[in-house]
């Protein structure tokens, strides 16, 4: 036996009937639609419609039979049939109960069916429909605003994005997407429109190098048109340059808000440290109270120290004069010429002072460096990519000292070597690579 497809018309029913009633045949116009016959798929979406349109005070019947997803199947399937209208209706008028109540999303609401109506093949239709929206930019600044600001601009942009994209292609589907000169002129018109009535007209900024390909256009009224939007906003110094000009500046912004960024995180990263340094000195502290004064108080300066701490002060001198200077303060200090490390320490700054430091720069487009006294040497690098620096001092006999300090290393990645003199280092070396 065959299954029956036929229903009952029940939209007459549907204006007075009780919520227990909807709850009984949603159900079943439910399965329908799941139906694998679908000519039952159409009744059953409009008297879906038309409890939906009833029932306005129900705001939770689409949650409560999960309506949304299975009206999906209808409007996902872009084709223009009588189910994809139905159920794009039902979801509208779904959306727009249940939505926001911010105006210039409702206003979009409000305009989305004439839009849709402007690029209607047929050519009364569409001019009635561009007139419709011209009049309500007319009366409604909120309207104005939508189209601004709620996509209307970028679907005039797809239209005439599309005929340039048809324009060099001989396939039938991209004829089929040729937008028709009497759609162009209406989306001119309410462009015209907006451009007479809008405050801030830079989003139309981006229709600027489409509009310019109009000019060859074979439509007298269309190049009319394009003719005087672009005089218009010529007259308000709205250009495609000024477009430019505005990304620029917010490509600056982002570069210093990315600077400020790096800076900060570069403070913390010296805070942190500055909190570990401080941590380790009171460690000092506490565990050799001898090093460090009571209460950091220290008799007569630097000469009120030990002997020892003393001579670790002159270790660090870089200058023999600066050594002699502070030999020569009193007695107390010139005792420390009889020292037994007093000896070493002007030879190693002797040793320092004959061994001056001379670096290979392989890459000046890379790497500076500079000064900071006559021992010390300050490398930077200016690109985020590997180098290897060599120095020519040749290590012979002895024990030699090299200290170094990597500060602001990203990911960690340096270090110090030794290679034989006859190995040759090219600019962007990985150091762990062979030269």
């Amino acid at each position: 036996m065959e299954r029956s497809t036929y229903r009952p018309d029940l939209t007459e029913q549907f204006g007075t009937m009780a919520g227990s009633d909807v709850s009984t045949i949603i159900p079943s116009l439910i399965q329908d639609l799941e139906s694998d016959v679908t000519n039952l798929h159409i009744p059953a979406i409009r008297q879906i419609l038309n409890i939906v349109i009833d029932n306005r005070e129900s705001k939770d019947l689409a949650q409560k039979f999960n309506l949304i997803p299975l009206l999906n199947k209808f409007a996902g399937n872009i084709e223009k049939n009588e189910q994809f209208v139905l159920s794009t209706t039902i979801l509208h008028v779904i959306g727009v109960r249940n939505g926001s109540d911010d105006k210039t999303i409702l206003a979009g609401a409000a305009t989305d069916s004439i839009i849709q109506t402007i690029f209607s093949p047929d050519e009364k239709a569409s001019k009635s429909g561009s007139k419709a929206l011209c009049d309500l930019i007319e009366e409604n600044e909120i309207i104005r605003h939508s189209l601004m600001t709620t996509g209307f601009i970028q679907k005039v942009q797809h239209a005439f994005a599309n005929n340039q994209q048809s324009s060099s292609s001989s396939s039938s589907s991209q004829t089929e997407n040729i937008t028709p000169n009497h759609v162009k002129s209406g989306l001119l018109d309410v462009i015209l429109k907006l451009v007479t009535t809008v405050g801030d007209l830079q989003p139309i900024v981006v229709l600027i190098p489409i509009l310019n390909e109009l000019k060859d256009n074979e439509e007298k009224e269309i190049v009319k048109k394009y003719e005087n939007i672009l005089g218009l906003l010529n007259s308000k110094c709205i250009n495609s340059d000024s477009s430019e000009s505005s990304k620029d500046e917010d490509q600056k912004i982002q570069q210093l808000e990315e600077q400020n960024r790096q800076m900060d995180e570069e403070n913390n990263m010296l805070e942190d440290e500055n909190l570990k340094l401080k941590k380790e000195i009171e460690k000092i502290r506490l565990e050799y109270p001898q090093v460090i004064p009571h209460e950091f108080n220290v008799v007569n300066s630097l000469t009120g120290l030990g002997p020892d701490i003393l001579t670790d002060l002159l270790s660090e001198m870089q200058h023999i004069e600066d050594v002699i200077q502070l030999v020569g303060v009193n007695k107390k200090a010139l005792n420390l010429k009889i020292h037994p490390r007093f000896i070493q320490i002007l030879e190693q700054i002797s040793r320092d002072k004959d061994y001056p430091i001379e670096i290979n720069n392989p890459d000046l487009t890379d790497i500076d460096i500079t000064d900071v006294d006559e021992v010390m040497k300050k490398i930077t690098k200016k690109k985020a990519q590997y180098s290897t620096i060599s120095f020519d001092q040749i290590l012979e006999s002895g024990i030699w000292v090299f200290e170094t300090q990597f500060t602001l290393s990203q990911l960690g990645f340096v270090g110090v070597g030794i290679i034989q003199e006859s190995c040759n280092i090219p600019a962007n070396c990985f150091p762990f690579q062979k030269p």
